[in-house]
């Protein structure tokens, strides 16, 4: 029977079973888990460096253009133009979401946590600051005051009363707040500067909080295209679910005499479902704002007027190609659309200004013909201005040539938020590297016709308190022994 008997209920040397006495390691509840871990300063660190490696990612990765994630043939396109450089991982680096890091799901899940574990910690910490800061401990021991880090006292010939407003009177005078307890003959005084100074790591915290929610909006329901190119009178749409249309009526340049350009500006209209709302002229540090969108002018250059019909002579495109590009040897400058009904993705090419290609004469351009994922043209052909050509069963015209107008276009709907963050961790680093807090605690002690006064204070990361405090404490023996002789004056006149 004995045998049958398990290891935990045989009995220990004491007679009693086997661990027997012992406190039993309670299991936490699921949600005391979640916050212990979001108050964690391990965790807090592991979701920074997460953070810091994401966006290193991002920063030596390169990153898909916001106009392309929603045309599943241009991202194609894109992914094929980067498999040269990334091989055999550009698959898998598509797969974990590294084209796309600051709108990933794994760059916004740790937003959201390190968000969640800031609050969390300022949660925490607000209610032990508010009671440092506003309900002391204010009876110290006689141990404190011996044995404090810094520390000073001395007898004097007046009485307690004189001595404890002359005390407090000199902390006033050094913008102190004090506050006073009676512990039978002895009084203990309490004195504060900057006792809100701590509330700056929360304010800090907090600003963090707020920085990371306004880049959650802006990458969310915001969006920035930095290569917006529209042929001077033409258009082009805006997209991002804003029904907004953008048309250069003109564009304007000047240079300096080195050539290097003085000022360039474009005259646009803004339309909202066909309706202009808005005309502009718009330069580099004056955008066109509407409705939370702001259009900049950031850049110029040539454009091309191509008109393409099919074989029943029907119009398939009729607009300015704003040739953005440059080639790999960058002797020449690239324009690309896309004829998506026939499945053909369309480039114009021509040479750089300076470049000289005996293949293309002035007055001409190149057209090339490439079916999706294929590094092969179907076709290409040089044209003349005003003289069409087949390809590929399309019928391409060179209209003429047309300068274009590069904007950025954004929405930004997180950037005052993020305004709002900034300035408030600047507000906290400053109340907490500025501002520290100082506490002293001071004693008063009656004894018969003398008083016995006390100083102390802890000691610190603030390397000029301990020269405030030795300042103070001499301070005080100086004022206390004046109001003691001026007492003791008056009462022998009396």
């Amino acid at each position: 029977m004995s045998e049958a008997l398990s290891t935990a209920s045989r009995p220990g040397p004491s007679g009693m079973p086997a661990g027997a006495g012992l406190p039993r390691r309670r299991s936490l509840a699921p949600h005391t888990w979640v916050y212990r871990q979001l108050t964690s300063m391990r965790v807090a660190l592991l979701l920074l460096g997460a953070l810091a490696l994401l966006t290193l990612a991002g920063t030596l990765l390169a990153q898909a253009p916001a106009e392309f994630k929603g045309d599943p043939r241009a991202y194609a396109d894109w992914l094929d133009s980067v498999r040269p450089k990334y091989g055999g991982w550009t698959g898998i680096l598509d797969a974990v979401g590294l084209f796309s890091v600051f709108s990933s799901i794994w760059f916004k899940g740790i937003l959201v946590l390190l968000s969640a574990s800031l609050i969390s910690c300022s949660v925490r910490n607000i209610p032990r600051l508010w009671r440092i800061a506003t309900r002391p401990r204010m009876v110290m021991t006689e141990a404190f005051f011996e044995r404090a880090p810094l520390r000073d006292g001395l007898a004097v010939e007046a009485d307690p009363k004189t001595a404890l407003s002359t005390v407090r009177s000199t902390f006033r005078s050094h913008h102190f707040h004090t506050s006073i307890r009676r512990d039978g003959d002895d009084v203990h005084v309490c004195a504060d500067r900057f006792r809100w100074g701590p509330f700056g790591r929360i304010v800090a915290h907090l600003s963090f909080v707020v920085v990371l929610i306004g880049a959650a909006l802006s990458a969310t329901g915001g969006f920035r295209e930095e290569g917006f190119a529209v042929p001077v009178g033409g258009k082009a749409s805006v997209g991002h679910g804003t029904d907004l249309t953008v048309e250069a009526k003109s564009f304007s340049d000047s240079y300096y005499a080195s050539g290097e350009p003085r000022d360039y500006a474009s005259q646009l209209v803004l339309y909202e479902n066909g309706r202009p709302v808005k005309s502009q002229e718009v330069r580099v540090n004056h955008p066109m704002r509407y409705n939370g969108v702001s259009v900049y002018q950031s850049f110029f250059g040539p454009a091309e007027i191509i008109r393409a019909r099919d074989r029943d002579g029907r119009v398939l495109f009729d607009r300015g190609v704003p040739l953005l590009y440059g080639s790999k040897d960058e002797t020449h400058i690239v324009g690309r659309f896309s004829l998506p009904e026939q499945g053909l993705t369309v480039f114009a090419v021509a040479p750089r200004s300076g470049e000289v290609d005996p293949r293309i004469g002035a007055g001409q351009t190149q057209i090339e013909v490439y079916r999706p994922g294929s590094d092969t043209p179907v076709g290409y052909r040089v044209l003349s201005q005003g003289k069409p050509a087949r390809i590929a069963g399309v019928d391409f015209t060179f209209v003429r040539e047309r300068q274009f107008a590069g904007l950025t276009v954004a929405r930004d709907p997180g950037s005052s938020l993020i305004w709002i963050g900034s300035t408030l961790l600047v507000l906290g680093i400053c109340m907490v590297f500025f501002f520290p807090h100082r506490r002293i605690r001071a004693v008063v002690r009656g004894r018969g016709d003398l008083s016995e006064i006390g100083v102390a204070a802890i000691r610190r990361r603030d390397p000029a308190f301990a020269t405030q405090f030795q300042e103070l404490a001499e301070e005080i023996k100086r004022a206390v022994k004046r109001a003691g002789a001026t007492a003791e004056r008056g009462v022998s006149n009396a």
